[in-house]
């Protein structure tokens, strides 16, 4: 075994509520040497054994937990799965996170005396790296493995692999619970894979920075192909057709579906959220910029508080406490055996707080909504602070079978406090453990599946009738064999039961079959379509799309369709109908729209559709509306005039232009703002010619000064920014821009607006106000517009302002003045000169500004960079030293509000009412320990979370857009910039879009302030 001297503790990453970066677990994993365990450290609770730590769990009234399986027969467990002749198979990664010899294996579990529990443990397959999921296949299992998905079987017998094959290839290599995971059998047939993006991690990124390549079917020619690592979206493939999609979405560790097919996934401090569209439907119109496929569910938000019982519990430096923040191993119920109420039930693993989490899920509206199972408590809570829940698996019996990594410390090293990292008898300390329980009813008896399933060879008729099963278990395997066996037998019991079965779920999976074996006729799916279950409806919509091209019969059905009473139903009407453009399927369309206007998710699925003309859609609409301001049309008209100004019509875009810049009255200024807004967000990125909206923009001159709304005088300023101004009318509204900027009682933004236009018309001749409202006694707004404003000014001189007034500004304020100054080389020396004098601190550049300077095209400026820029980690640990001191004093969290308000709230919210929602929501590191706290604020670069990553955009333009990425999908990525500024890139206008290595917080922070003022800051977050 290779041996690498360096922690390596088995965890999944914490990401907290939009924020920060905690790495922690979900998806937990340890390695151990081969043989045993290290000594106890002498810190916190010992590990209990298998009996006592079952003893330690405190489960819902009415049900109860057994112990199925422990070590040794099963050790570092993280998914199962059970074949169709009751083996049992359970992924053991043994290996993570540094430690890529191959310790990582598959184990066959057997009962061979038939008390129903398992009593022997072969290794089915070793050699693995970093194993994290499984599901049964043909013959074998399909286990992921990053880069790989492999195919794995026992050909002779003996209960050992000795057939191994790769199915699928090009996946990242990065932490464990990003990585490619949870292979499930999908109702439709397709095989679905959890997926999600790489993690930035200074630290590591050697071993942990694989980002994978183009996903393929392995020694496949001319088969499909993927993006670099499905671009860090799920993704589904069927093997023997090779066919192979990427999602719209991602998952970190584990994704499970409802019993009609919604797709559920978790991220950590986001337990539950769904696909709300899927990829093929946001691929067919490019003009459509939707920002993200994803519907969180929650009525208790993201990060959710949670209500552990543990005892001692084992907090590491940066973990968030009290809250959601590892969630793994989602699991829609779907048993048949917990009472009736848990029908609609998830279940998520919270492994840092040592328990599992429940919600119940309901219809609302188009997408589903979650609640808590129960109020201020958990399903299931242990006081052993060892348990550590990471996935679920619904047996063949309808139990809940808990995956319990069982470690002490789930941390990743870089994030725990130094001594403890450094500690490997405390990181490996007893890595030979696990668990799996089995949780039923209180009445419900022992298991008995382990020897009495025998499906291998069952009759096709009993596998039609395992379809009409209470437990998903045999309703999946039972259409997965009959599916594989292709016996047409199956067909005419299929029918029958499409046309008379009694269970919903029985005739869905019924007419899922019939379409799996090529045998699905057109009456099934009229009748899936008159089905009395929603559920069923609109999966038979879904199978009817697929045939619209070829049979004018399913446009009828469909439009038959349209009244129907569920809005599900009509959701997936909007989406199935979108490919096609006839009179009589666009107004049912927009008929189905108009009754469900409030709803943003119908609205998306209309907007969909490949033939949409905008402008004639806001008129048509506008029309309909009759000027009534009702919830949604806002946003609605955005969209469609965002979509106008995608198609380019230049004629069109002008007159609308005009239309909501003229006879503006309160009854009608809420559609003109949201259509100027729309068109403003496409303009921006377009390739226009200023003089062909000329008219245009002197209308918006006027509107800005006379606008007395602040909505509209936004939407104006914007437009103003993209189209230009001719010069006269530049200098007619050059004094009263003057006369708004100077005006102290005029809100921040609107003094920023008025400073930006002054700029851009007239840099020369307002530089000396320019460099006034630059000055410290304003407001955070108005100073960075002031110097934002100076970048339109050249030389030498501009730059020299700056760097003597650097000491005066604010870290948000020196991330416009470095952008200046980085506009010309003369600039760019006089920065240089300041580093090398340590009138600047480098820290105080960002680090892809240093990159690019350290690249520069300039020899002496390049050279020069790199050796004064080069990354000194003796500075930053001495500054972290300096700090400390902090820890001692008193913090006032009143003073630490002002500390907020002048250093932190233009990229840091605090709840929803303070701050710019560019960062993390500061509320969310409330449980920090002071220390912590410290040592992000002045090394924010040294780790970075998941969701935090800056991008670097470069356009097909020319132009160079830098950002966090705030969603994304097929078609476009949302990046958001300091200050809380979206900008919308559609994919056609994006040359590359590379990772940068900085954090988006400014360096430099530490600087600006005192040890009290640290001391101030920290009291007022912790007490949020």
């Amino acid at each position: 075994m290779k041996k690498i001297r360096v922690p390596r503790a088995d965890f999944l990453f914490i990401s907290l509520k939009k924020t920060v970066v905690l790495f922690v677990c979900s998806l937990v994993l340890m390695n151990c040497s081969k043989t045993g365990s290290h000594g106890r450290s002498g810190e916190g609770a010992p590990p209990l054994d298998p009996e006592q730590a079952r003893a330690s769990m405190t489960v819902m009234d009415g049900f109860k937990v057994e112990l199925f399986a422990h070590e040794p027969m099963v050790q570092d467990p993280v998914a199962m799965e059970v074949d169709e002749e009751g083996r049992m198979y359970v992924v053991e990664m043994r290996s993570y996170p540094l430690d890529d010899s191959g310790l990582g294996q598959v184990k066959l579990l057997e009962d061979t005396n038939s008390d129903g529990l398992p009593d022997r443990s072969t290794v089915f397959a070793d050699s693995l790296a970093f194993p994290n999921g499984v599901m049964r296949w043909k013959d074998g299992i399909l286990v992921t493995d990053a880069p790989h998905l492999l195919y794995l079987e026992d050909t002779t017998g003996n209960g050992k692999a000795d057939r191994r094959e790769i199915v699928l290839t090009g996946f990242a290599r990065s932490n464990p619970q990003h990585n490619v995971n949870t292979p499930v059998y999908g109702l439709d047939n397709w095989i679905y894979l959890a997926n999600n993006g790489t993690i930035s991690t200074r630290a590591y990124s050697q071993i942990l920075g694989d980002e994978g390549a183009p996903v393929r079917f392995h020694g496949l020619k001319n088969g499909p192909v993927l993006p670099r690592n499905a671009a860090g979206r799920n993704l589904r493939f069927k093997p023997g057709s090779h066919q192979l999609e990427m999602r719209a979405v991602s998952s970190q560790y584990g994704h499970t579906f409802d019993a009609w097919g919604t797709h559920f996934l978790v991220s950590n401090a986001h337990h539950q959220y769904i696909e709300a569209v899927e990829q093929q439907y946001l691929e067919r119109n490019p003009y459509f910029p939707i920002q993200s496929a994803r519907h969180y569910t929650p009525d208790h938000g993201n990060a959710a508080e949670v209500y552990p019982t543990t005892r001692d519990p084992e907090y590491q430096l940066l973990t968030d406490r009290g809250v959601i923040t590892s969630a793994s191993g989602i699991t829609y119920y779907l048993g048949g055996v917990f009472p009736p109420e848990f029908k609609n039930v998830t279940f998520v693993a919270e492994s840092v707080h040592n328990l599992v989490h429940a919600d119940v899920v309901k219809s609302e509206g188009a997408m589903v909504t979650a609640k808590r199972l129960l109020e201020q408590k958990e399903f299931l809570t242990s006081t052993d602070a060892w348990f550590r829940p990471v996935q679920f698996y619904i047996g063949p019996d309808g139990a809940l079978y808990v995956i319990d990594y069982y470690r002490r410390i789930i941390d990743h090293p870089q994030w725990m406090d130094d001594k403890k990292a450094q500690n490997e008898d405390l990181l490996y300390e007893a890595t030979e453990r696990g668990r799996i329980y089995r949780i039923t009813p209180d009445e419900m008896g022992s298991p008995e599946w382990m020897s009495n399933l025998g499906l291998k060879e069952a009759p096709v008729t009993k596998l039609v009738d395992l379809l009409e099963h209470s437990n998903l278990w045999w309703r999946r395997t039972a259409q997965r064999l009959l599916v594989d066996r292709k016996d047409a037998a199956a067909v005419p019991l299929l029918e029958d039961m499409v046309r008379s079965s009694k269970m919903p779920e029985a005739r869905l999976h019924a007419l899922w079959t019939l379409e799996g074996l090529g045998a699905l006729e057109r009456n099934m799916i009229t009748a899936g379509l008159r089905d009395k279950v929603a559920g069923v409806r609109r999966n038979a919509i879904k199978m009817a799309e697929q045939r619209l091209a070829d049979d004018a019969y399913w446009v009828d059905r469909l439009l038959e369709m349209t009244a129907d009473d569920d809005p599900g139903v009509r959701y997936q009407l909007l989406l199935s109908l979108g490919d096609h453009s006839s009179s009589r399927v666009k107004e049912a369309r927009k008929k189905i729209l108009s009754e469900s206007m409030d709803d943003p998710w119908m609205q998306i699925a209309f907007l969909s559709a490949a033939d949409l003309e905008a402008s004639k859609l806001i008129n048509d609409f506008l029309e309909q509306f009759n000027n009534a301001p009702k919830a949604g049309r806002q946003l609605f008209l955005k969209r469609l005039a965002s979509m106008m100004g995608r198609q380019g019509n230049t004629t069109r875009i002008r007159q609308q232009l005009r239309k909501s810049m003229t006879q503006i009255g309160e009854e009608n200024e809420w559609w003109k703002t949201a259509v100027l807004a729309g068109l403003t967000e496409t303009l921006r990125h377009a390739d226009i010619k200023t003089e062909d909206y000329r008219s245009e923009a002197e209308l918006a001159a006027d509107l800005f000064l006379q606008a007395k709304s602040e909505r509209l005088r936004g939407a104006v300023s914007e437009l103003i920014a993209v189209l230009g101004l001719p010069a006269e009318v530049q200098q007619r509204m050059l004094p009263e821009l003057v006369a708004l900027a100077d005006d102290r009682e005029a809100e921040d933004h609107i003094r920023a607006d008025a400073i930006d236009l002054m700029a851009l018309f007239a840099p020369a001749s307002t530089k000396d106000k320019l460099k006034e409202y630059s000055d410290p006694g304003e407001p955070v707004a108005v100073q960075r517009a002031g110097v934002r404003g100076l970048k339109k000014l050249p030389g030498r001189a501009i730059g020299q302002y700056l760097m003597e007034n650097w000491k005066s500004m604010t870290p948000v304020v020196r991330e416009e003045a470095v952008d200046v100054l980085l506009q010309e080389d003369e600039r760019v020396k006089l920065l240089l000169d300041a580093v090398a004098e340590n009138r600047v601190a480098v820290s105080s550049i960002g680090w892809s500004r240093r990159v690019s300077l350290m690249q520069h095209a300039d020899e002496d400026i390049r050279s020069r960079a790199r050796e004064l820029l080069k990354e000194r980690p003796e500075e930053t640990r001495s500054m972290v030293e300096k700090y400390r001191a902090s820890l001692s004093l008193e913090g006032d969290p009143a003073k630490g509000k002002e500390v907020y308000r002048t250093q932190c709230s233009a990229c840091h919210q605090v709840g929803e009412e303070l701050g710019m929602a560019f960062g993390p929501d500061l509320s969310t590191v409330r449980h920090w320990e002071p220390q912590a706290l410290i040592s992000k604020i002045v090394d924010p670069g040294s780790s970075i979370a998941d969701g935090y990553k800056m991008w670097i955009v470069e356009q097909t333009s020319g132009g160079r857009v830098a950002g966090v990425v705030q969603s994304e999908n097929g078609n476009t990525v949302t990046l958001r910039n300091a200050g809380g500024s979206e900008t919308t890139i559609s994919r056609s206008e994006i040359k590359s879009m590379t990772p940068s290595e900085a954090s988006p917080m400014p360096s430099g922070l530490a600087n600006e302030i005192n040890k009290q003022e640290m001391a101030d800051l920290i009291a007022f977050i912790r007490q949020l």
